[in-house]
């Protein structure tokens, strides 16, 4: 009689020991994260000493590749919006992590630098040496075999600025996408990269940028008359968005990603009228005067589009 008491027991112990199964079925396990980009990882070595990673995805035969160089702060992985949607229309993409940034922390001397420790000063910018970084990933994408006049590049804010004035100083560019462009983010100065993109075969250009990101709407019509007298008013385009800024405006704009990619396959500025402020459409902007100010740039010469006295405020 005991022995059943107990037996009874223990069982009563294991029902109520036993999760009780939830409502609607079996519970499924978590779904696996997928990957962070497209591709597979390489290492880059910088002609100062730095070692760069980097994910690489390789185009189809014919297309294009793009080197994905991230902003102030951010990281390769900030480019997953873009990246995907490339590589599915059968792009090439190179997303870098530039010196100081993500996994690219191990400086020359073989300390730990982050971008905040990065000097961005007139006299000593390692900002501005972040050319290095896109002249590596460059020259390892050509030991590949990737053609050199086939890699665009497309950069936020100061990557944006590296990316101009990589092409400034490399003919064979194809096109050059600026999110979020800037005069002089961290001190690398952009207006004289632009008017350089002025030769024989020009370099289409395209600049987008936020109309709430003030900085930017202030700065965007000057550099963007310089591209338009560089590389002329076919091969330069602007878009508009109405939020965010960088690598962000993808998030805030399902459509720009569309809108880049449509570019890259046909790179000349559509016709549209200047006065279309809708979000998401292309908006060209011939102005140089912003709040009643001419912008000037780092030389102190007024933007092709605006002559010295034109402005009545002064």
């Amino acid at each position: 009689m005991k022995t059943a008491v107990l037996l009874v027991a223990a069982m009563s112990l294991s029902v109520w020991a036993a999760p009780a199964p939830k409502a609607g079925g079996p519970v499924k396990s978590a779904r696996p994260a997928g990957p962070s980009l497209p591709g597979e990882p390489v290492e880059l070595k910088t002609i100062d000493g730095w070692t760069l990673k980097a994910m690489f995805a390789p185009s189809e035969p014919g297309k294009p590749t793009l080197l994905l160089l991230h902003g102030t702060g951010q990281r390769k992985e900030d480019w997953k919006r873009l990246a995907f949607p490339l590589t599915r229309v059968g792009y090439g993409v190179m997303a870098v992590d530039l010196r100081g940034h993500g996994e690219s922390r191990i400086s020359p001397s073989g300390e730990e630098l982050t971008w905040k420790k990065l000097r961005a000063t007139p006299t000593a910018n390692d900002f501005a040496d972040m050319s290095r970084d896109a002249e590596a990933a460059v020259a390892w994408l050509a030991g590949q075999g990737v053609p050199e006049a086939s890699i665009g590049l497309v950069g936020s804010e100061v990557g944006g600025s590296i990316a101009i004035r990589y092409a400034a100083t490399h003919q064979k560019v194809p096109l050059v996408v600026m999110l979020s462009p800037g005069m002089r983010w961290q001190e690398v100065l952009t207006p004289n990269a632009l008017r350089s993109l002025k030769r024989a075969i020009p370099t289409p250009v395209l600049m987008v940028y936020s109309e709430a990101d003030k900085r930017t709407a202030k700065e965007v019509p000057i550099l963007y008359a310089f591209a338009k007298s560089a590389v002329g008013e076919k091969n330069a385009t602007l878009i508009s968005v109405p939020q965010e800024r960088g690598t962000r405006m993808f998030k805030a704009q399902r459509s720009l990603v569309g809108q880049i990619i449509a570019w890259i396959g046909n790179p000349i500025a559509p016709e549209a009228p200047s006065s279309s402020t809708e979000p998401g459409k292309f908006q060209i902007l011939n102005g140089s005067k912003m709040d009643g100010k001419t912008l000037i740039d780092d030389t102190g010469t007024p933007p092709p589009s605006v002559q010295p006295g034109d402005d009545s405020d002064d």
